[in-house]
């Protein structure tokens, strides 16, 4: 087998040197999406590895990105275009000669970008929006008027209609929710939930329109190692915990609150105007020995969660898989060759199935293609 770790440094890269004289059955490389497969032609003389191909609906170069989220800091309210949305608003971009590294910039590829988030420690996501019930019962229990007359009409979807707001409009609702949590009592589901949400969020974004749309999303608490959907073309953000997301190739994320960058909120009402799909607790298979299966939005992709302890533990990897350590340094090693994994490290193994050891403990994710 050869095995290669790449380094940055120049007088270490496995990029310059003939990789080491072993039976040749694959590669072991650090992981960098953007260029792997450069990488991998390096090596292309010593061994020929097989390359995912593109996804015939998107045309993505490599259908997934996997990391480790810290939500100790809510990042901005945001958007994946769905595989319409994507192309229409690439398309529409392009024709309007917007610059690519332009900060109004909203479509970077045609590609949409579904989202799996696989807990780490316990986590609060919030995604899509709460049912009508849910909504009125947050309206009555904290007696928010600007909530209540918009459920009154029903003419567009609460989201929608904090989307619309003109600033005045966004500055008295966030008046009225902030008093609102600062009077309310004993209040119990949805409008209790609504407030912790709130309180959680004014320490950090007191004047923000992401305020008012946290109000009407859907509340999502994972247990570690429970796993949701995030689907494209649904407003979603991380209130606590840790996480490995897994999501598609896209750089298409429209920021709606919290943001560090550019609003559309033209285009925002727009995306949602017809509603937006909603998020789903995803069902995660025990397959026994500390490993779990996760199901990802394609039948191409297989996605593992394996709890290694003090005990090596043996796990199969290839033809081409992501290896991912969580909470604690890991280990893996193919045959002879070892390399250390420090938290949120990831590498790539390319080459004939084969399986590998890993040590620990660690909380290891493998991303493999089919």
């Amino acid at each position: 087998m050869t095995l290669v770790r790449t380094d940055s440094a120049p007088s270490r890269s496995a990029a310059t040197r003939r990789p080491s004289p072993l039976p040749s059955r694959g590669l072991l490389i650090d992981w960098d999406p953007a260029t792997y497969r450069q990488t991998l032609e390096r090596f292309s003389e010593y061994r020929a590895t097989p390359v995912p191909q593109p996804e015939a609906e998107t045309g993505s170069p490599f259908p997934f990105l996997l990391r480790v989220l810290d939500a100790d800091a809510p990042p901005p309210i945001m958007l994946h275009p769905h595989w319409a949305q994507a192309l229409e608003g690439f398309v529409r971009e392009q024709a309007r000669g917007v610059p690519m590294g332009a900060a109004n910039r909203n479509y970077k590829d045609r590609n949409p970008k579904c989202e799996v988030a696989v807990a780490l420690t316990p986590v609060r996501v919030l995604a899509g929006e709460r049912p009508v019930e849910e909504l009125q019962a947050i309206a009555s229990g904290l007696d928010l008027p600007w909530l209540r007359s918009y459920l009154r009409f029903r003419h567009e979807t609460a989201t929608h209609s904090v989307l619309r707001m003109t600033a005045g409009e966004t500055a008295a609702a966030l008046r009225e929710t902030a008093d609102a949590v600062g009077r309310v009592g004993q209040v119990d589901g949805p409008a209790a939930e609504a407030a912790a949400v709130v309180r959680r969020l004014q320490r950090r974004f007191p004047r923000d329109r992401g305020i008012l749309l946290a109000v009407c999303m859907k509340l999502i608490q994972l247990d570690p190692g429970q796993a949701a959907v995030i689907p494209p073309g649904c407003l979603h953000t991380y209130l606590s915990g840790q996480a490995v997301l897994v999501m598609g190739m896209s750089e298409n994320a429209l920021q709606a609150g919290f943001a560090d960058r550019y609003v559309d909120l033209a285009e925002l009402q727009l995306l949602t105007g017809n509603g937006q799909p909603q998020p789903s607790i995803l069902p995660v298979l025990d397959v026994g020995d500390g490993e779990q299966r996760i199901p990802l939005w394609s039948d191409d992709l297989d996605l593992r969660r394996v709890v290694v302890g003090d005990d090596p533990q043996p796990v199969r990897v290839g033809p081409f898989s992501v290896v991912l350590a969580a909470m604690g340094s890991a280990g893996i090693t193919v045959d002879e060759i070892t390399m250390a994994l420090e938290p949120g490290a990831k590498i790539l193994y390319a080459g004939e199935p084969v399986t590998a050891t890993f040590t620990g403990p660690s909380q290891i994710f493998v991303a493999s293609t089919h």
